[in-house]
């Protein structure tokens, strides 16, 4: 064939080329519709997609034929959008479903089907099959959405560490500054009794299963809403959404009253373990962070001297 690019026969059997080409050989379905969004020009590797032999059972069939209804549906309407308004709808992310293991996503282009006389007579489109990247996107979503967990999450207790207590500080403070009705939130500060002891006596992983006691108390008896953390080696705090603070004092005697109550396994020895806690209320007023963390410091020196294994607000 002579490369006479402005030969009309020349022309003509490139666009047969072309055409069959895109046919016969595109993996990517390609397909015509009219206004119906009826099928009436179809690639093989549509037909193959929708698990005919060929094309041609594909002509006169719509997606209603081979689809969900509500899949199905999807692309109609949006069909309609594309012959209504005259302009292309692209990169659209269409969702699948087979059944609950089985989930295909396809990235979809619609455009407008003219006739030589200009007018729309139907839709043509191009789709992709990008399961395989979607999985991708969702498995390097999760890993990094786990990455970030871990890094507010204090390996040994499981609750979150000093680092997010700064930052979860930051965030209630400007919440609770922006509201108007009064509310407020509570911080407790709880500091572990004799630990050192305990390790002189039991030995470091011993402490580590006083440490594991303690938090599980502190997340038994605080609501979801509450946010618990370990921000040093013997000391936790818990952080009490919309609590004043005669409502946070019943939930800090109660976690102390907790630890107390439930006795430790150390070496076969039942041992009492107690925590000293000093709790302040969050006045907007008086919103310096350092300067709240300081007075429950504070209070939970009190608790040591008047006793220990107590509350000071």
């Amino acid at each position: 064939m002579v490369s006479d690019y402005s030969d009309p026969a020349y022309r003509e059997e490139i666009d047969k080329i072309a055409i069959n080409t895109i046919r016969n050989n595109m993996t990517d379905t390609v397909y015509f519709k009219d206004r119906d969004s009826k099928f009436i020009w179809n690639n093989v590797g549509h037909a193959q997609q929708l698990g005919v032999a060929s094309p041609d059972e594909l002509l006169g069939k719509s997606d209603f034929d081979f689809f969900p209804k509500d899949f199905a549906q999807s692309a109609r309407d949006t069909e309609i959008t594309v012959m209504a308004s005259g302009e292309p709808i692209c990169n659209i992310i269409e969702e699948l479903v087979l059944d609950d293991s089985n989930v295909r996503y396809f990235m979809a282009s619609k455009y407008p089907l003219y006739n030589d006389a200009g007018e729309i007579i139907g839709t043509w489109g191009v789709s992709k099959d990008v399961t395989d990247q979607k999985v991708m996107e969702r498995e390097l979503q999760r890993s990094y959405s786990k990455m970030e967990l871990l890094a507010r999450v204090d390996d040994l207790t499981g609750l979150y560490n000093r680092s997010y207590f700064y930052e979860k500080l930051e965030q209630m403070t400007s919440l609770y500054n922006s509201r108007e009705d009064g509310s407020t939130f509570s911080l407790v500060i709880l500091d572990v009794d004799d630990l050192k002891m305990i390790n002189a006596q039991y030995g470091q992983m011993n402490g580590d299963v006083v440490l594991k006691a303690i938090a599980e108390s502190i997340l038994t008896n605080t609501k979801k809403a509450d946010t618990c953390f370990r921000i040093g080696g013997d000391e936790f705090a818990v952080a009490l959404m919309d609590a004043d603070k005669m409502k946070a004092l019943g939930i800090a005697k109660q976690i102390v009253n907790a630890i107390a109550s439930h006795p430790v396994t150390l070496d076969d020895n039942q041992e009492k373990i107690t925590v000293s806690a000093g709790l302040v209320t969050y006045d907007k007023e008086n919103p310096s962070l350092s300067e709240l963390l300081s007075v429950a410091e504070r209070k939970v020196n009190k608790s040591k001297r008047e006793g220990k294994n107590q509350v000071s607000f």
